[in-house]
């Protein structure tokens, strides 16, 4: 579970969220966001080496409503 007040910047990897591969090919992560909060996120691979790989495109967007939970499901692009 992330804590909500855990802001990120885009373009910031050393905070980046990781992802679960418990359930592998999906990757999965609880991220906890405020009722009818909007943000804009984007995926990245960082290797062992500990270079990064950003998705191409442009940046994901989602706003969440007033339920208690969602499931987004993305592609990597």
């Amino acid at each position: 579970m992330q804590n909500p007040s855990r802001c990120l910047e885009l373009g910031t990897t050393s905070a980046a969220i990781p992802l679960s591969a418990t359930a592998y090919p999906a990757w999965s992560r609880l991220v906890i966001v405020p009722q009818s909060t909007g943000f804009q996120y984007k995926y990245i691979k960082k290797d062992s080496a500990g270079a990064v790989t950003w998705e191409s495109g442009s940046n994901r967007t989602y706003t969440t409503g007033t339920a208690s939970s969602y499931t987004v499901s993305d592609t990597w692009k």
